[in-house]
């Protein structure tokens, strides 16, 4: 456990300097190294392979032997580039919670080191002794990720710069030369998120919401551009995301490299599973090469099922709603096993996922009830595969076709009991109660609970799928657009569940932003609101000017039908506005009326208006 973050040294603007000039040298040379190294050693081989051309002599140091000591030169610049490669490596160490104490300037990216530069250039410009989080801020627009970051915001770049330039004149910096208090608070701020977000480095994203989170002159400057910190928070922890998942895909690549595919493991063991892989898909070697998109928000989950696993049980289902995220669950826990994050019990081994439909395909009940006993000697004889079902209700009921009146469920059963397997399964909430629960296999399931996302986790959810959406499209989200999906979707959908209905939302607004925009343009928060409102026939964009006017005139429009009623034209007129604009309890009626009266003075015909 992390017992102290520390700042050790004050920098100063030529220090800065030098420090990325050595930088830059070290990365020469050891350039320089590895070219020659690779010439001296082409040479050698020609050379050598052609010891009785004369003319070559001159390239040998000691004959008879051609190019000898070509050779050892060159093996020599190839260790010394090797050497000075590994030493720039070693001057960002991963972090690390398990160490006593952090110096926070040996993990900070090489990005970070040059908005320090950038803001040191802005402070002495303005005449500030020091470095303020401000100026910070002001810098990382010089570079990627703080351009990034504001894009994704969708804030305008002029006013931005204007904002920005207006906070610099106000700002009343330190009178001690270097990097003030608060910059130094700011960089250990970033490095215990940086741990918290298990980044192995302090990247220029946690600098930015640990900005936001510091003086007041800041959350003045984000207030005024309309940046909430928990947007700038999700942004951030989007690019975190994505470095993290680029990390673990080449992680499992190398990893993958060494592991025996199919139905192999590390030990040559395992027996070969032909009619297996035929109707059943390897999820592990799947998440090895990086083809799985990553579970997000969902490690209560995981970890109950590990839990259970590891506590002797052999069977687990999860059971949720439709397009709440238990796929994506039986895809992280892959995602887990494929680089070795999980228990003993299921290292080395391979989570394979069975399709239902190519088993139960044209087969008749005997025909089904033999590949499943197929599917389940195979698995078990192999000794290394974790079966995953989907929907596991599908094949509860169905005859397995042996005369005993054995159901399918009632086979896989018999397997599990006898903990001759270990399955991950899952159903929905409906078909648990009426299929499974009461089945012999229902009975041996552990169940863990999946309950829909909360409005933040639906939000890094989608960050995780956008980017293929972006691809797919050729469109830009802004953040705006993303939590528009999720709040609209959430209170405008309600027949389905978050993440799903949110996903589908935002890959309906790309094909929409894309024929309006163009290719590459920025989808809003207002693209999202128009598809949404053309989709379920309610407005729910913002109010333009003519819609403006008809709700300021409500009350003479109603009394275009209505003679009188002044009071009751009026409530009702309130209650719309109120409704319009989103001034109410989302979780009640816009208004509830009990117009009372004789006959014939106008009730119902105000009703229907």
């Amino acid at each position: 456990m992390v017992t102290n973050i520390i700042w050790q040294n004050q920098y100063s603007l030529p220090e800065l300097i030098f420090r990325r000039f050595r930088l830059a040298i070290y990365r020469a040379v050891a350039l320089v190294a590895i070219i020659l190294a690779l010439l001296l050693f082409i040479i050698f081989v020609l050379v050598a392979a052609a010891p009785f051309i004369e003319e070559a002599r001159w390239t040998v140091f000691f004959p008879p032997e051609p190019g000898a000591k070509l050779f050892w030169l060159s093996v020599i610049l190839a260790g010394y580039a090797w050497y000075r490669l590994d030493r720039e490596h070693a001057w960002y160490p991963a972090l690390s919670s398990s160490a006593g104490e952090i110096s926070v300037e040996k993990h900070l990216s090489e990005e970070v080191w040059r908005v320090l530069e950038k803001s040191y250039a802005y402070a002495n410009r303005m005449q500030h002794p020091a470095v303020e989080p401000l100026h910070l801020l002001a810098a990382s627009l010089s570079f990627v990720t703080g351009q990034r970051v504001f894009s994704r915001l969708g804030v305008d770049s002029a006013k931005l710069s204007a904002t920005l330039r207006h906070g610099l004149s106000k700002l009343i910096p330190s009178p001690i030369p270097g990097l003030s208090t608060e910059t130094i608070n700011v960089l250990k701020k970033a490095t215990e998120l940086s741990l918290v977000r298990k980044s192995r480095h302090v990247e220029m994203s946690e600098v930015l919401v640990a900005i936001s989170s510091g003086e007041s002159i800041v959350t003045e400057v984000l207030e005024e551009l309309e940046i909430k910190p928990e947007a700038l928070d999700n942004v951030t922890a989007w690019y975190s995301l994505r470095r993290k998942l680029v990390n673990l895909r080449s992680r499992q690549g190398r990893s993958a490299s060494f592991r025996p595919h199919r139905a192999l493991d590390r030990t040559y063991s395992a027996v070969a599973t032909p009619f297996l892989n035929r109707v059943a898909q390897d999820l592990t070697s799947l998440a090895a090469r990086g083809y799985l998109m990553p579970c997000v928000g969902r490690s209560r989950e995981t970890t109950e099922a590990y839990h259970i696993i590891e506590g002797g049980q052999s069977s687990v289902v999860l059971v949720g709603e439709p397009g709440i995220g238990r796929g994506s669950i039986l895809e992280g826990i892959a995602q887990d096993m494929a680089a070795e994050e999980v228990p003993a019990v299921l290292q080395d081994k391979h989570l394979l996922l069975l399709s239902t439909a190519q088993l139960l395909s044209g087969a008749n009940p005997a025909e089904a009830g033999e590949r499943l006993l197929r599917v389940l000697n195979e698995a078990v004889h192999a000794g290394n595969i974790i079966l995953a079902i989907k929907d596991i209700h599908q094949i509860i009921g169905l005859d397995a076709g042996s005369g005993q009146d054995l159901s399918l469920g009632d086979v896989l059963a018999s397997a599990v009991s006898n903990h001759q397997l270990i399955i991950i399964t899952t159903t929905t909430n409906a078909s648990w109660r009426e299929m499974v629960e009461r089945s012999s296999l229902g009975q041996i399931l552990q169940r863990v609970e999946i309950k829909e996302l909360d409005d933040n986790s639906s939000i890094q959810v989608l960050e995780s799928r956008v980017p293929g959406i972006e691809m797919q499209h050729h469109v830009y989200f802004s953040y705006g657009a993303l939590a528009q999906a999720v709040t609209l979707a959430k209170r405008y959908l309600p027949d389905r569940y978050l993440p799903e209905k949110a996903i589908s939302l935002l890959e309906e607004v790309a094909i929409y932003a894309r024929e309006r925009t163009g290719k590459d343009g920025m989808i809003t928060a207002e693209h999202v609101a128009q598809v949404l409102a053309n989709k379920v026939h309610v407005p729910v964009t913002q109010i333009t000017a003519a819609e403006s006017q008809k709700l300021l005139n409500l009350e003479q429009i109603l009394h275009e039908r209505i003679i009188g009623q002044d009071e009751a034209v009026k409530l009702v007129s309130q209650a719309l506005r109120r409704a319009r604009v989103n001034l109410r309890d989302q979780k009640r009626p816009v208004s509830s009326f009990l117009f009372l009266g004789p006959t014939g003075v106008g009730k119902t015909e105000l009703a229907k208006v």
